[in-house]
């Protein structure tokens, strides 16, 4: 059988099985057991399942995403996250759009100690969006600017999109975090930069804040975000000293927010199970789909799908940029229609060696494939980011109409972005490079 016949009928199996409302983890793993099945050793082949099940769970690497999950849930659930906003806002308030710009920065920062875009969306969302309200915001800004920034809990280390990109594509999961520091800075600084222009153009979507906040005020507001700020120096600083390795980095971030939560009498029992539920129900999620992806990932590379791939467009004598543009287009189709942890698993495993072979750097690629499917986070109809916010404005009377128009001018600017950083790559691969040299 032909490379090209087994991946139509695996892209066949797969989308018929997300058709039948089969979860995408169990229609991964099925469509490659099939495959397995058919076209390697009959059952002798399924023993694969239970040996790539194994190694997922026990993986050393992969261990850090539930660590990373729950270091942000136990900052959530404890209220914590809140005083992060709530001081920054104090500072910026006196900007055009100041409580949308502070809502930015509150997002790139919680982003730091999350790893998760949905967690880092809904955490600032559950405090700013009815700030932004009370002081006569528009719904379409407040919404919008809040889906836009959740997005960088993918881009802004501890990032569990990296680890699983660094650990499918066999890559330092260290320059990785550190590549996506100077990116998601920017993205930060464009995004609020946005937001003053578009207040000052409009003021009637973000009236002029007039209550003064005293210098000793902001001062003191601070210490709401030395705890954070603490973890992130704990956290990243451990990796980037080459103290700890990413995993043990999240171990330490873990117990740190436990300890930290304690200290400030924010942590009691219903916030420490609901952080271990949430951390848990997460984890096996993302488990899940990775051994899903894993197993089908075996029969792909059995019939070396990858190589043909790469022999087809050679031999079709094509610009690797042309090809890198069709990749693209890709992502932003399939970020419209899944969740980003599928996509990586779905696509990776053919895609990556394919764009490495075309001579794309893969740290570089890595920061692109993340800055795509964060566009895919607030891009109807499975805009992940967007259902969030709607489940915080919701009992506002908030439509989910608002929250996609809002978005939009956030989908332009990292279309935008992802333009910049692939005509100027030195963006994404400037600190991984000082660090190595």
């Amino acid at each position: 059988m032909s490379s090209l016949t087994g991946l139509l009928i695996l892209v066949a199996l797969l989308f018929f099985f997300l058709a039948t409302g089969l979860e995408i983890a169990f229609s991964l793993g099925l469509a490659g057991m099939i495959g397995l099945f058919c076209w390697q050793n009959g059952f002798h082949a399924l023993s694969a399942v239970g040996e790539i099940a194994w190694d997922v769970c026990t993986s050393f690497t992969l261990m850090a995403i539930p660590l990373f999950i729950f270091m942000g849930a136990i900052l959530i659930e404890s209220g914590m996250s809140n005083g992060l906003y709530t001081s920054i806002s104090k500072w910026l308030r006196w900007l055009p759009g100041g409580l949308a710009v502070a809502s930015q920065i509150a997002c790139a920062i919680f982003a730091a100690v999350s790893g998760s875009s949905l967690a880092t969306a809904g955490a600032i969302g559950r405090v700013a969006i009815p700030e932004m309200e009370a002081r006569g915001y528009q719904r379409k800004l407040s919404a919008g600017c809040i889906a836009a920034g959740g997005t960088m809990g993918l881009l802004i280390p501890p990032s569990t999109a990296f680890i699983i990109y660094g650990t499918i594509m066999e890559t330092s999961i260290g320059q990785l975090f550190i590549a996506g520091v100077v990116p998601g800075i920017l993205l930060a600084a464009l995004f609020s930069g946005f937001i003053i222009i578009y207040s000052i153009l409009d003021p009637s979507i973000a009236p002029r804040d007039t209550q003064r906040v005293g210098f000793g005020e902001k001062i003191a507001s601070l210490k709401q975000t030395f705890p954070i700020i603490c973890l992130i120096i704990l956290v990243l600083g451990g990796i980037y000293s080459g103290f700890a390795t990413p995993t043990e980095a999240a171990g330490i971030g873990a117990f740190g927010s436990l300890v930290i939560t304690a200290l400030y009498r924010k942590l009691d029992y219903t916030a420490l199970k609901n952080s271990l539920l949430l951390a848990v129900r997460t984890s096996a999620m993302i488990f899940m789909i990775l051994i899903g992806a894993l197993i089908l990932s075996r029969i792909v590379t059995f019939l070396h799908i990858p190589q043909a791939f790469i022999s087809f467009l050679d031999g079709m004598d094509i610009s690797p940029w042309v090809v890198f543009t069709l990749v693209c287009l890709l992502y932003y189709v399939l970020g419209s229609m899944l969740d980003a942890i599928s996509i990586m698993t779905i696509t990776l495993p053919i895609i990556g060696p394919m764009v490495i072979t075309l001579g794309f750097d893969p740290i570089w690629f890595g920061v692109v494939m993340v800055l795509l499917i964060e566009v895919g986070l607030i891009t109807p109809p499975i805009g992940l980011n967007l259902f969030v916010i709607h489940g915080i404005t919701y009992e506002r009377g908030g439509s989910f109409q608002d929250i996609v128009f809002g978005s939009l001018p956030f989908v332009v600017l990292l279309t935008i972005f992802i333009v910049i950083v692939c005509y100027f790559p030195g963006i994404a691969l400037w600190l991984p490079n000082l660090m190595i040299s």
